[in-house]
């Protein structure tokens, strides 16, 4: 009769794995919070103005980042390349980190001009068709970029070397190969968010790690594809 071992067990590898992309969320959102809680520090006297916005910026400045090493990590779980999590995400941090920076300003600019293109279009769509036909437009623009972040930080994980320019490109290109599954996932981040907004102890448990895991499950075989193609060349 074998003996039952519990850390090979079906449920303690479940468990472990469930308490890994916590961990993974708290490394993601910790230092988000604590950047945003002392720049606000700063800005507490224009809360209610613009300028209230700003501690955002250094949040999202961390925080994309984060999420693409969370992902290189899950990634990297789901190869059996390893079986760490703080060791393996500041390690997937600090080699990825100024090219998600970058991303994330490129990222932020596309946000601030649709955000501005739809409002004044919404704003105007009684002076003619034209602006109706602005306001759908910035719209559907939005939505691609959406569709394209989702998929940035899978391409820069699987596809390592590339430059900013050549991973919009293949996320461009990934994104729209499975419409229908990204899609899927950019709702289920934008109810994600939602939840969070309203449910912090979500957020807390698996606010970006859940979506992040869901995400790399259902693109796996794809992206592995690409990556074995991608290391067979490198050799």
């Amino acid at each position: 009769m074998k003996r039952f071992n519990l850390y090979n067990s079906k449920i303690f590898k479940f468990f472990d794995y469930c308490f890994r992309l916590v961990l993974i969320n708290l490394l993601i959102l910790l230092p988000s919070f604590l950047l945003f809680y002392l720049f606000s520090l700063l800005f507490k006297d224009n809360m209610e103005s613009l300028l209230g916005l700003i501690p955002l910026i250094p949040a999202m400045l961390y925080m994309y980042p984060a999420i693409c090493a969370g992902v290189d990590l899950i990634r990297k779980y789901e190869l059996k390349q390893c079986n760490t999590v703080f060791k393996e995400f500041f390690k997937s941090l600090k080699r990825i980190f100024f090219k998600a920076l970058i991303e994330i300003i490129i990222i932020l600019i596309f946000v601030v001009l649709f955000y501005f293109s739809i409002s004044y279009f919404y704003l105007h769509l009684s002076d003619g068709i034209i602006n109706g036909f602005g306001f759908v437009l910035a719209i559907a623009f939005a939505i691609m970029l959406l569709v394209i972040i989702v998929h940035l930080p899978l391409v820069m994980n699987y596809m390592e070397g590339c430059m900013i320019i050549d991973d919009i490109k293949l996320a461009s290109m990934m994104a729209f190969q499975d419409l229908v599954i990204t899609l899927g996932i950019v709702i289920f981040i934008i109810g994600d968010v939602a939840l969070m907004i309203y449910t912090p102890t979500l957020a807390v448990i698996c606010g970006f790690s859940l979506p992040m895991y869901l995400l790399i499950k259902l693109t796996f075989k794809k992206y592995y594809i690409v990556y074995i193609r991608t290391h067979k060349d490198k050799e």
